[in-house]
């Protein structure tokens, strides 16, 4: 107890200085277990002396929790220090703040080549899976294309469900993927009607993935003829993002070539 008053002293008298008001306006934080004392990657701390890239200086830790969890709700991603520190120094409200990003973001879709989701992929909450590629959004419909391009679905960036139709309106959209265009066309083709097993030539990550869907595996992509809801991501973004008809085509199966 003694702390506390001898701090709400020390605050007082430094707010006798011109200082921002949220920085001079102490409050006891509501929640401060349930973050630890941090704002994203940023440990908050009550000496301005102590603020830099790791860390920013609040009087106000529930305040500044809130402002972080706006940039990770609707940007998907923590808030810098800097940043943080910005709305803090001038005492940006909430909802300033939410309806700034909101703008920001939504422009981002009109221009995609500038953003940092150029060169990589998004999904939507319709269920559709995209890569980006100079500004312009091509479908990948199914995992063996997204294999022949080397992508993979856990590496892809969600676009927020409030962003959805502004991506839909605002957006670039181009041919789907080809699976004869992408650079491992030719192995991930002779592993699906083949029986290729040696994934050597393949970057190690997608080598693992596929490991993962073939023979001694739980998941036999290339023997069964449809997607069982019991395997591993049945029902998950593996399955509801993409076509499994192709395994109607699995050598073997009612379609096969």
């Amino acid at each position: 107890m003694k702390k506390i008053v001898i701090l709400s002293m020390l605050v007082a008298t430094f707010c006798l200085v011109a200082q921002p008001i949220m920085a001079c306006t102490y409050r006891e934080p509501t929640y401060p277990y349930d973050y630890g004392w941090k704002a994203g990657d940023c440990t908050m701390v009550y000496d301005s002396a102590e603020a830099n890239s790791t860390q920013l200086y609040t009087l106000n830790p529930d305040h500044t929790y809130q402002l972080n969890s706006e940039y990770s709700e609707r940007w998907g991603r923590n808030a810098r220090c800097d940043e943080i520190q910005f709305h803090v120094d001038h005492n940006t409200p909430i909802s300033v703040l939410s309806a700034w990003l909101d703008e920001v973001e939504k422009e981002r879709y009109k221009n995609l080549a500038a953003t940092r989701y150029n060169g990589n992929t998004v999904s939507t909450s319709r269920h559709e899976w995209y890569l980006i590629q100079d500004g312009v959004a091509h479908r990948i419909y199914d995992w063996l294309t997204a294999s022949s391009w080397g992508l993979l679905i856990w590496d892809r960036i969600t676009i927020p469900l409030r962003y959805t139709g502004d991506f839909y309106n605002s957006a670039t959209f181009g041919d789907p993927l080809d699976f004869n265009d992408g650079p491992y066309a030719d192995k991930i083709r002779a592993i699906w009607k083949e029986k290729d097993r040696d994934y050597s030539s393949l970057p190690t990550r997608l080598s693992d993935e596929i490991s993962d869907f073939t023979p001694g595996s739980y998941f036999h992509a290339f023997e069964d003829c449809q997607y069982g809801s019991g395997y591993a991501g049945g029902g998950g973004a593996m399955f509801n993002l993409l076509d499994w008809d192709w395994m109607l085509t699995n050598p073997g199966c009612p379609f096969a070539d």
